[in-house]
């Protein structure tokens, strides 16, 4: 086989321009800053543990409430 032959088959396969990346600052523009969205999934990760940690802790009185305790004799 020809060594140009493959050469030429091997260049065709990378792309000529490698693609553009966008500054940051233009994340921060249009809202899309990997930092906003890791940022924006912490916090609502956050209030979702609080709210369900909220809602155990009433059921449990709740049942407190509704079943009392029967105290040994």
């Amino acid at each position: 086989m020809n060594n140009t032959s493959t050469n030429s088959q091997t260049s065709q396969l990378i792309p000529a321009t490698s693609p553009v990346i966008e500054k940051p600052s233009a994340w921060m523009r249009d809202g899309y800053s990997p930092t906003e969205i890791i940022l924006a999934a912490a916090i609502l990760t956050s209030l979702l543990m609080g709210g369900t940690a909220t809602v155990i802790m009433a059921m449990v009185e709740l049942v407190k409430t509704v079943v009392p305790s029967q105290k040994r004799k």
